[in-house]
C-alpha cells in the first residue's frame, strides 16, 4: 500500500532547511497547536516565536525516514534531526493531524 504524504507535510520539512518563517507559519491552521520539548505552543503567535526561536539558536535540518498513515487524518513521520544542538543526531516522531490541507495539530517526540 502507498500512502500518499499531504503537500503541506512535504512544505513543512522543506520550510526547516529555509528562512521564511511566513511560509513556515503558513503551514498551520490559526487554531493549530504543537507540542515540542514539554511545551505547547497554541496561538500562530506562539507558532512563530516558537519556529523563529529554533531557528536562531540552531542551524538543523530534518530528513524524513518513514511515514505512517494512522485512522482519522493522521501521519507519524520519523525523521532524523541534526545540526547544531546538543545530542544531535536524533531521531524524532512527528505526529500531523491535517486539516484543511494544513496542519492542525504537531506533536514532536523523540
Amino acid at each position: 500500500m502507498t500512502i500518499t504524504v499531504p503537500d503541506v507535510v512535504v512544505r513543512y520539512y522543506r520550510l526547516i532547511s529555509e528562512t521564511d518563517i511566513d511560509a513556515f507559519v503558513s503551514c498551520f491552521t490559526d487554531d493549530a497547536v504543537v507540542a515540542d520539548e514539554d511545551r505547547t505552543y497554541d496561538t500562530p503567535a506562539a507558532i512563530r516565536a516558537w519556529r523563529e526561536r529554533t531557528a536562531a539558536e540552531f542551524d538543523y535540518k530534518a530528513i524524513p525516514e518513514s511515514v505512517e498513515e494512522e485512522a482519522g487524518g493522521n501521519f507519524v513521520v520519523t525523521a532524523l534531526v541534526s545540526g547544531t544542538f546538543p545530542g544531535s543526531p536524533v531521531r524524532l516522531r512527528h505526529r500531523f493531524t491535517i486539516r484543511d490541507g494544513l496542519i492542525g495539530a504537531l506533536d514532536i517526540r523523540p
